[in-house]
């Protein structure tokens, strides 16, 4: 670009000369920004638009066309207090009776209050502390799932929430109550959970701990143990089954600790390959103790270097001091004795981190071959208590099979005599009537009583014959429930579609026969400066407001819907029409400007101009509620498959679920951008052409200017 000198010796207003020079330029550019601008507000109105459209066609509308939305029941209950219902669109139409006998609920226990003996008990206190001694066991059964919970001495509280939490139970300890809180993660009879003792001394366990509940005592679990005593088949079944299940756990165990010797030897096989191993001269490991000798031996060495560097630094300093009177030979000397400390230092360090490091390496090896060693002894009582033998079967497949023992079976057969005869005391002798005992609820189901007939359920809520009935209290008699048609739900849904159609035919229309904005144009940066705020909105929304009127794509779909709306839907081979329900239009004369294609109910007290009229539609739903469910959703299929035919896509066109033609007016946008581009380029060029020449004139006439004062000069004037 050239420089663009100005009027200096001119005295021309070169920038006024070459604005109106290019003028006609300038105006072809600015027209098409102008037009650019427009198309922009357009596309943002049309999308607007389509938005409230496709809103229509996927809530209100899409809901109206399916026959089940029109199927609402109305419920009437007795007792709001002790039930509620719902009714489903297959409920029957009645009067039943309720009555609830018991609500659904939970097991929950409430532990005994611990710091009843003074000791403070707390999450993280011991078991001994509560005076369990030695090893016990009890069984928690949750959902037919049994668990055995181990307890001792060493244990903590926590500990033992724990293994509750793991066998199933929602379980806590309140440390300032001092009490376990336990209760099943369900409510409802097979959801329960029972806690038994193994053995006397489990229960007396199951006591300190505040855990010992009366309702488990007269458990159906305990009850089960005491019935073997007689029924010898049952029990023998039993064995069997526990001989079989403990057999499948032992080998199970077995595998898994087999993997895990398989993976440690792994590890120690790697571990003896690292540089740091230590070996002795025949190429032998070095132990851990050896070499944690070594490790103390070398600590010792450090020290004392450690201790004489510390004595030769403080004899270096004070030889550097100024009255010390030594000579530089001697004070060098010093330095010297320093850097030998702490060279024998450094070197005693790096020795001890060696060491250190390799008595790492062995410890570690001798830990995981110690782990090893433990759970090769494990596997090997483990084996005592079954065997491994191969079975084919009928189609020739070999698998494997496990059996107890006979050592299994005995230690079986012992656990179940001890815990039989406890039961049976239990059971048949209250022999434990008198111990503490903690508070139990025992988890139950719902149980209700419809016209007669029982039901239960493990929660709380019931479903019927299309009612869903949720029950809160018992009751001393019965509930009555009356079940009908929803006329006000059905008169209500329908009267939301005609306001929803209305509220946006009626934008539709209005946006269509818009005032007309002739003479106005987006304004330019430079007309805008010449205005105030207020004034630029106002003449932007002069525009804005037309953008839509009397547009073809528009009229076409306004049009559409409102002939669907005419055409009326066909119920039962008889073309029926929106007259017949009583819902018409205000008509040309009565309605509001851009509200004549609007729709209103006959009898709608919200509505001013029809709300003297009879209500057809709500008598109709009470008469023949089929014609009226018929009627809307055939109407309303009929407009939603318009409304998708004019959203279908088209190539260049039109995107899916969209009514304008969005992608050719981005096109055109896109045109408008080049447009403009190139005008500015073309404007561009023509300002440097003129710059170019005016910087012409005005160093030519400088020059003139220049050869004028010389002979002037020369003439002796100035």
């Amino acid at each position: 670009m050239p420089i663009r000198i100005t009027g200096m010796y001119s005295g021309l207003d070169t920038e006024a000369i070459i604005s109106e020079l290019v003028s006609a330029q300038s105006v072809k550019k600015s027209k098409y920004v102008k037009d650019q601008t427009k198309l922009s507000w357009k596309m943002d109105a049309w999308k607007a638009l389509n938005t409230k459209i496709y809103n229509f066609y996927t809530n209100t509308l899409d809901n109206m066309r399916f026959q089940a939305t029109y199927m609402k029941k109305a419920v009437k209950v007795s007792d709001p207090n002790a039930i509620s219902v719902t009714a489903g669109s297959n409920a029957v139409n009645g009067v039943q009776s309720v009555k609830v006998d018991q609500l659904a609920q939970g097991g929950r226990l409430t532990g005994r209050d611990l710091s009843l003996n003074g000791a403070n008990v707390t999450s993280s206190s011991k078991l001994s502390e509560l005076g369990i001694s030695g090893d016990a066991s009890f069984d928690v059964t949750v959902g037919g799932k049994t668990t055995t919970i181990k307890v001792n001495g060493d244990m903590k509280i926590s500990d033992l929430v724990k293994q509750m939490k793991d066998a199933g139970l929602n379980a806590s300890f309140d440390d300032e109550n001092h009490r376990f809180f336990i209760s099943s993660k369900e409510t409802g009879a097979a959801a329960d959970f029972a806690i038994t003792a193994n053995n006397e001394s489990a229960l007396n366990a199951l006591e300190s701990l505040g855990l010992l509940a009366k309702e488990d005592l007269q458990s159906e679990e305990y009850k089960k143990w005491a019935s073997y005593k007689t029924d010898l088949d049952a029990k023998q079944k039993a064995i069997e089954a526990e001989v079989a299940k403990r057999a499948a756990k032992y080998k199970a165990d077995n595998d898994a600790l087999l993997k895990q010797n398989e993976s440690l030897q792994k590890e120690i096989d790697k571990l003896k390959e690292d540089p740091g191993y230590a070996k002795d001269e025949d190429g032998n490991g070095i132990s851990a103790a050896k070499l944690q000798e070594q490790s103390d031996s070398l600590q010792q060495e450090l020290d004392a270097a450690k201790a004489a560097l510390e004595e030769a630094v403080k004899a270096r300093d004070e030889g550097n001091a100024e009255d010390s009177g030594l000579g530089e030979e001697e004070k060098q000397a010093l330095q010297d004795a320093v850097d030998a400390a702490q060279k024998q230092a450094d070197d005693k360090q790096a020795e001890l981190n060696k060491v250190n490091g390799q008595h790492s390496i062995a410890k570690a090896i001798e830990d995981k071959e110690a782990q090893i060693t433990a759970n090769d002894t494990t596997i090997s009582d483990n084996e005592k208590y079954y065997t491994v033998s191969s079975e084919v079967d009928a189609e020739g497949n070999e698998t494997e099979k496990i059996t107890g023992t006979a050592q299994l079976s005995e230690k079986v057969t012992d656990d179940f005599n001890t815990k039989i005869e406890l039961a049976d005391q239990i059971v048949n002798s209250g022999a434990y009537d008198s111990r503490s005992f903690a508070t139990r609820v025992v988890g139950q189901d719902a149980v209700i009583h419809v016209d007669g007939a029982e039901f239960t359920s493990s929660d709380n809520e019931f479903n019927i014959n299309g009612l869903t009935i949720n029950v809160y209290a018992p009751t001393d008699k019965e509930v009555t429930v009356t079940t009908s048609n929803d006329t006000d739900g059905i008169y209500d849904m329908i009267k939301n579609f005609f306001t929803e159609y209305n509220k946006l035919i009626n934008e539709m229309d209005s946006l269509y026969n818009a005032d007309s904005s002739k003479g106005y144009e987006p304004l330019t940066s430079e007309e805008k400066a010449e205005m105030a705020d207020s004034e630029i909105e106002e003449w932007e929304k002069k525009i804005k407001d037309s953008l839509l009127r009397r547009d073809s794509t528009l009229g076409e779909l306004t049009d559409a819907m409102k002939n669907v709306m005419l055409q009326g839907a066909s119920v039962n081979g008889k073309t029926m029409y929106l007259s017949d329900f009583g819902i018409n239009t205000l008509g040309y004369w009565s309605a509001a400007d851009n509200e004549r294609g609007a729709y209103h109910i006959n009898g709608d007290p919200d509505d001013a101009s029809t709300k003297g009229e009879e209500d057809t539609l709500r008598a109709m739903i009470s008469e023949d509620p089929d014609a009226v469910m018929n009627f809307f959703s055939g109407l309303a299929g009929n407009l939603y498959n318009k409304l998708s035919e004019k959203m279908t896509a088209v190539k260049d066109t039109r995107s899916m679920f969209t009514v304008y033609n969005d992608k050719q007016m981005q096109s055109e946008y896109k045109d408008y951008k080049e447009r403009i581009s190139k005008e500015e380029d073309k404007l561009n060029a023509l300002m440097d052409k003129w710059y170019t020449k005016f910087s012409q004139m005005e160093t030519a006439m400088a020059k003139l200017q220049s050869k004028n004062n010389a002979v002037s000069g020369m003439l002796g004037g100035g």
